[in-house]
């Protein structure tokens, strides 16, 4: 028989764990319906060109970055997640159904720019309540569940996006997207709010708490430049395998696929890793072997590509887990919707300098150099990350020693 107490978690997990993933991965899906189809869309239906189409990606990154740090401040400030949630994705949908209407390209990006301040209010602050939910003990885990979410949302949304560009015209993702973002801001009235949550307040109040909490910049520093690899890695890999004569996109679809399965299926267990050694050890080992794995990939051919990928994504999986985990445990409870926009702020910007970091290397040195550069990113900041948790390791045994 099952008791009321269990069966009360049970309940409790599927509103503030479970619909959370569902609402990442809805979001994400969304987020890249319109890539697949882009050519056909801005360029092919609008008159746009390719500068256009690049710029329908910047402007909504520059939303995220000057508003993911901004709705955190206001979620924490009023103690609200689930309406600023609805809003968001309401918001996202409307928008998306604004742009099957739109033939002018500067009202494309000046809404692409709003658009993208309601969807990192609806996905920033869903990461927010998983971080918000206290669970037993088990919260590495479900952050390895907030990142598979994410990654199997990209995975996917892509290609079903080209599918529908494909049977059904340029538009049609867009459309597809407006009614999904608005089932999703109807399912996010379903959410569970944090009983912890604090009401109502003073901004000075939560900055104080950001400041006493330093070691929150820690991980948002891995997850800047892990976003960085990420923004490197969309401009230099498609030229890079195709001068190694992987011309056909199905076979370039494939290298990426053996990137991606590994990165989405071990997040999780990455989290269950987490949550028994600690997240520090997987975080510095994680980096240290993606950037090595980065420095040789400039250095592959075709054949030890598919190891070289696949090593990618295996590693790739050790990092994001741990990462949220930490921000989870040394932000303040009172305050994690602002770290958790903070750690996306950085993701932001390390993905927009990632593309020029990268042009800008691979015109100066080749191929080889760039992924060696942002290996090299990734290497340093694991031996600098080791040595700051050995020394929070030896003062935090001090402090125990002492007080004992």
């Amino acid at each position: 028989m099952i008791s009321s107490d269990n069966t009360t978690e049970t309940q409790g997990m599927g509103r503030s764990v479970v619909l959370p993933a569902l609402l990442l991965f809805g979001a994400m899906f969304n987020l890249t319906l319109v890539v697949a189809g882009l050519k056909e869309f801005i360029i092919e239906d609008l008159g746009g060109t390719i500068a256009d189409a690049t710029l329908f990606f910047s402007v909504e990154t520059l939303a995220y970055i000057l508003f993911a740090p901004l709705w955190g401040l206001l979620s924490d400030r009023f103690g609200l997640r689930k309406p600023l949630v609805a809003i968001g994705f309401a918001g996202s949908a409307l928008i998306y159904l604004i742009y099957g209407k739109l033939h002018s390209i500067p009202l494309l990006l000046a809404f692409r720019f709003v658009q993208g301040a309601f969807s990192v209010l609806g996905w920033s602050t869903v990461m927010a309540m998983m971080l918000d939910h206290p669970v037993y003990g088990r919260k590495g885990r479900f952050m390895g569940l907030m990142g598979a979410s994410l990654i199997f949302g990209v995975a996917i949304g892509a290609p079903m996006g080209g599918y529908l560009t494909r049977w059904f015209g340029a538009r049609a993702p867009l459309l597809a997207a407006a009614i999904s973002f608005g089932l999703l801001g109807c399912l996010s009235l379903f959410l569970r709010e944090s009983p912890t949550l604090t009401r109502q307040l003073r901004v000075r109040e939560i900055l104080a708490a950001l400041r006493s909490k330093p070691r929150v910049f820690l991980p948002f520093s891995f997850h800047f430049v892990d976003r960085l690899a990420v923004g490197l890695f969309v401009v230099v890999f498609p030229l890079y395998i195709d001068s190694l004569g992987a011309t056909d996109p199905a076979q370039r679809g494939r290298y990426l696929a053996l990137f991606l399965l590994p990165f989405a299926f071990l997040q999780y267990f990455s989290g269950r890793l987490a949550e028994r050694i600690g997240a520090g050890g997987p975080l510095v080992i994680g980096s240290l072997l993606y950037g090595l794995a980065l420095c040789g990939l400039g250095f592959s051919d075709l054949s030890s590509l598919t190891v070289m990928m696949v090593a990618l994504g295996v590693f790739a999986a050790l990092m994001f887990p741990p990462a949220i985990l930490l921000v989870s445990q040394w932000s303040d409870p009172k305050t994690r919707a602002s770290a958790m926009g903070g750690f996306n702020l950085a993701g932001s910007m390390g993905f927009a300098l990632g593309p020029i970091l990268g042009g800008w290397a691979y015109t100066t040195r080749g191929f080889a150099f760039a992924f060696v550069l942002c290996g090299v990113f990734e290497i340093a900041l694991a031996i600098v990350g080791a040595v700051m948790l050995i020394r929070w390791a030896n003062q935090a045994r001090a402090t125990r020693s002492t007080s004992s």
